[in-house]
């Protein structure tokens, strides 16, 4: 006997999901940098496997910046399975910096932090998303 093929049917979700996968992401937050707290943005990777972030700091003090590499949107940084991408960067007073990473993980976390109170001004972050 033959084989008889079967026409299989692509549901629309499933092209949509597709279409996305290839397309590239831009993620953006925002922050008051008004105080010495850890401000935090964690995001879904959307099965991207390259990661740029950038952050833009105007205000007059300097800005730590790390990395995470995390399995869930509710993982913490010290939590199971998030792990640190690289090492800090830092963006200086009324400057701005940007790092890159090919680590792939389902989510990605980056924290924001200033030693001292910084004047108010609102720091932003950028993250892009590519899948190659």
């Amino acid at each position: 006997m033959a084989d008889v093929a079967i026409a299989p049917e692509t549901q629309t979700d499933e092209i949509t999901r597709l279409n996305q996968s290839a397309m590239s992401l831009s993620i953006i937050g925002t922050y008051v940098a008004n105080d010495t707290d850890t401000h935090t943005m964690i995001f879904n990777s959307r099965g991207k496997s390259k990661l740029t972030y950038v952050v833009e700091n105007p205000s007059n003090k300097s800005v730590v910046v790390s990395l995470y590499g995390a399995p869930t949107a509710t993982s913490i940084v010290g939590g199971a399975g998030v792990m640190q991408i690289g090492t800090d960067i830092t963006a200086l007073t009324t400057g701005n910096i940007y790092d890159t990473t090919d680590d792939g993980f389902p989510y990605y976390i980056i924290r924001c932090s200033s030693a001292a109170v910084p004047d108010g001004e609102t720091v932003t972050i950028y993250a892009y998303l590519t899948p190659f």
